[in-house]
């Protein structure tokens, strides 16, 4: 199954990226989860569009710029219940945010031990201030390492220092979703043959591996090609065929 983050389509509504996920025969949809679009934390509207385009929801994701705490990931929970979506994904907290750095350390183990839905969190870029300070907290794999559930972006692993098959060497009992992407200069989340992140080898060891998680085209919206339906539909058939090339079966 290959699913696309609804933040890949964003300038458009929901509706239009249920639309055209369809329409490039992708299997389902993660929806993330916008503080400023209700649309996205409408439990009926998001049912009714999964129904009417035949296009399940795979997975919740809850980016860096939503401040986190115990009640709004509650709230994220009750969501995912409701739409009986079986995973819901955290960013890391910025260095500095010390509350929900706390609240990742303390409270989202608990959340992950007592909860039948996969509480995962997202290895974060290896962004620094000053050249020296780590911008996102848990940069390090073997802190990630101490948590259930992951989910493993690619195009975040393209800054670091360590190869991406070893990181995922280290990661992958960890591992319930894939975010995958390639990373280009300055650019994050760029097209799978736009970059320098090796994704023949990783996506060949997750064949390997017979890797039975969720796998999820994550893109920004200029590298997909949004303003442009046409543009967008080739990139996604493009990316398409680039996975089934050295990941079969998807």
């Amino acid at each position: 199954m290959l699913s696309i983050t609804t933040d890949s389509f964003a300038g458009y509504g929901l509706h239009h990226a249920f639309e055209l996920a369809k329409k490039a025969g992708l299997d389902g949809i993660d929806v993330t989860i916008r503080r400023s679009d209700l649309d996205t934390q409408n439990p009926d509207y998001l049912k009714k569009l999964s129904a009417e385009y035949e296009l399940p929801i795979v997975a919740l994701s809850v980016p860096a710029r939503i401040a986190m705490n115990i009640d709004k990931a509650k709230r994220a929970l009750d969501l995912a219940k409701k739409l009986g979506v079986r995973l819901v994904s955290f960013a890391a907290p910025d260095i500095f945010n010390v509350r929900y750095k706390k609240w990742v350390q303390e409270e989202l183990p608990s959340l992950q031990k007592k909860s039948d839905i996969k509480v995962a969190l997202v290895n974060p870029p290896s962004e620094t201030m000053f050249g020296i300070i780590p911008k996102y907290a848990f940069n390090d794999p073997y802190e990630l390492k101490k948590f259930d559930d992951l989910v493993f972006d690619t195009s975040n692993v393209a800054s670091r220092s360590e190869p991406l098959l070893e990181i995922y060497s280290i990661l992958k009992p960890k591992i319930r979703q894939i975010h995958l992407a390639n990373s280009r200069h300055e650019m994050n989340h760029t097209l799978l043959t736009n970059g320098s992140v090796p994704l023949e080898s990783f996506l060949i060891h997750l064949a390997r591996d017979k890797f039975d998680g969720i796998l999820t085209l994550k893109f920004n919206p200029k590298s997909l090609g949004v303003g442009s339906e046409t543009r967008v539909l080739e990139n996604i058939a493009a990316c398409k065929k680039f996975v089934e090339g050295y990941f079969p079966g998807e």
